[in-house]
């Protein structure tokens, strides 16, 4: 699609024709990047299942067939959660933004396709950034009001090996002892192929963990600081909380977004056309939700 030649001063999309934008608020963050599983066009909620077994090969011949062992069928559910964003801004507010975008004198002519474009990544950037504090911290940092579900935060899930839980502070003296911890917790069956697995923590802790390889003489000043583990990459996003990390396979993490209906819509109005108010209203609404799917085979710490 064009926007240079098709959005106008007015833009309203809903249904399959939101598609790209509500997928952006959702997944154009550094958790989707990091590789964990897409599930799209979830229409009311969508069922991941895990199958396990035990007990099943037997010694001896086979002359007489008689089942053994059990297998096991579990499900995950994920149900994407709606949210959305009402905003409306006045053109005095906005008219340093669009004379930097636009030449021109705001008052005199319409929005124009690169101030529509500014708008639409507001939108989406504020929603994606929401999200992923949804995901990390269980919380946005300001109040959500007309919530009828709740996306449950990743380290909730944690239950099976979640190390520390009443909380540590990390410093580049202790960060690598703890990361040592982090390993030794995980299932020997993650560690047979570790390309697989990545260390989840924030910016700032990956810095104690470079100061301390430093400290102790494993590089040179000279040199590239390394950002893995014993091979293991480590990857990092901001929206962790200090003090906070996580080891496991991104595919064991299924972010679901919400089919594109009626209710998943993108709007950017003109109020000088239409009741002649001298502003803009956007607004913007998708649905999505996030699960792991063996709870057992994730590490946190803190």
């Amino acid at each position: 699609m064009n926007f240079a030649t098709v959005v106008v001063e007015n833009q309203t999309v809903c249904g399959q024709n939101a598609l790209e934008y509500i997928l952006a608020c959702f997944l154009k963050n550094r958790t989707a990047d990091s590789g964990v599983r897409i599930v799209t066009d979830v229409i009311k909620s969508a069922l991941v299942s895990k199958m396990s077994g035990s007990n099943l090969v037997s010694c001896g011949n086979n002359c007489t067939f008689t089942p053994s062992g059990t297998l096991n069928l579990t499900e995950v559910e994920l149900t994407p959660c709606a949210f959305h964003i009402n905003l409306e801004l006045c053109y005095q507010d906005l008219e340093g933004v669009y004379n930097g975008l636009n030449s021109g004198n705001l008052n005199t002519q319409d929005l124009g396709a690169d101030f529509n474009r500014a708008l639409r990544e507001l939108l989406i950037g504020t929603m994606g950034e929401t999200f992923e504090k949804v995901l990390w911290q269980g919380t946005t940092g300001t109040t959500m009001t007309g919530c009828t579900c709740t996306v449950d935060s990743l380290p909730s899930q944690i239950l099976t090996n979640h190390i520390h839980a009443s909380g540590v502070t990390l410093s580049k003296a202790n960060i690598i002892g703890y990361v040592d911890q982090m390993m030794a917790k995980l299932p020997p069956c993650l560690l047979e192929d570790t390309s697989k697995l990545k260390i989840y923590m924030n910016p700032k802790s990956l810095l104690y963990y470079k100061q301390a390889l430093g400290a102790l003489g494993v590089i040179l000043p000279s040199e590239s600081l390394p950002t893995t583990y014993d091979g293991i990459e480590i990857y990092t996003i901001g929206a962790i909380p200090d003090n906070k990390m996580f080891v496991f396979q991104p595919e064991n993490l299924v972010i679901a977004v919400g089919a594109m209906d009626n209710f998943s819509q993108l709007n950017i109005l003109d109020m000088r056309q239409h009741n002649l108010d001298n502003s803009v209203r956007m607004s913007i609404q998708g649905k999505v939700d996030a699960k792991f799917i063996y709870e057992a085979e994730v590490v946190a710490l803190g």
